[in-house]
């Protein structure tokens, strides 16, 4: 398939807007990239899929290693977790090639729900925690203690030292499971689950999670694309601007996401998840039933 200038530029500038948020909040772009070309240029859902887990790769190389640079990620968790979120990649990557359309974006909408969820109730919790110094003191479970799974950053927006002890091994280990499975089923690199449950589950800071996750994505995701390529899924000529987009928009969110503070983060995100939710469940009722909801801002 060819697509013609304006197309093709307006998958670059979406991208680049999808890299931004990505990177700002450690999703790794899927989550925007996936909707843009499925509700704004109208491509299956599949083709979508293929496209974005090849362009994660592209945003987790430019978002992730500029976050080590900063001492941010973990790698050390970062390692322990993507062993889990690989194994779930590659089934989730199998179940993409057979689902229906309708019900991947029933399943992508529910994703959206529970990440604007978290994020909303959750919004000003950093922010105390850092404050009073919670972090540093929660009690570390067996496996975590046994891995010496623990960290410091310099928060910026709050003008400290942060220090961490992560606790929550095996929920944080099951959830990334989870999260591989979504990489490969919806093309969102996984890290839409896996912020959310280092933050609420595993006494990790936002930040810390967001750089994480930005370092592990693009493992996940060059797992999926592999079973993408070999189902001749890929389109590459929408996979170019695509990846060149995320790129660029991932290096800038990168410069950016430190010198805000976590509940403005959370806030970002949760307009955009219930957006999106609301914009994907429209199309799955649309395709599934012919139910037509109000069109929003698109």
């Amino acid at each position: 398939m060819t697509y013609d200038i304006a197309t093709l530029s307006l998958m670059f500038v979406g991208s680049s807007v999808a890299g931004f948020f990505g990177a700002l909040l450690g999703i790794g772009g899927g989550l925007f990239i996936v909707p843009m070309l499925v509700l704004i240029l109208h491509l299956p859902m599949k083709t979508a899929v293929a496209a974005s887990i090849v362009s994660v790769i592209a945003t987790s190389n430019a978002g992730g290693s500029k976050y080590v640079d900063q001492h941010i990620s973990n790698v050390r968790l970062a390692m322990f977790l993507e062993v889990f979120t690989t194994v779930g990649a590659l089934a989730g990557s199998i179940l993409a090639l057979y689902l229906q359309e309708w019900l991947m974006l029933l399943i992508f909408d529910l994703l959206l729900a529970n990440m604007a969820y978290s994020a909303l109730a959750t919004r000003g919790l950093d922010d105390r925690r850092i404050a009073s110094g919670e972090f540093a003191t929660a009690p570390q479970d067996r496996i975590s203690r046994q891995l010496d799974l623990r960290g410091a950053y310099h928060d910026q927006a709050a003008g400290r030292d942060v220090q961490y002890l992560v606790t929550g091994a095996v929920s944080g280990s099951a959830i990334s499971l989870l999260a591989g499975v979504a990489s490969g089923l919806l093309g969102v690199g996984g890290g839409v689950l896996k912020v959310s449950a280092m933050n609420r589950y595993m006494n990790i800071p936002l930040k810390v999670a967001v750089g994480t996750s930005k370092l592990m994505i693009g493992v996940t995701a060059a797992v999926s694309s592999t079973l993408f390529f070999a189902a001749g899924a890929i389109q590459f000529a929408l996979v170019g601007p695509v990846a060149l987009g995320t790129t660029a928009g991932a290096t800038a969110g990168t410069m950016v996401m430190n010198r805000l503070n976590n509940a403005t983060l959370k806030r970002i995100l949760t307009v955009l998840m219930f957006y999106m939710a609301y914009s994907m469940v429209a199309k799955a009722l649309q395709l599934r039933f012919q139910i037509s909801l109000p069109n929003i801002g698109g």
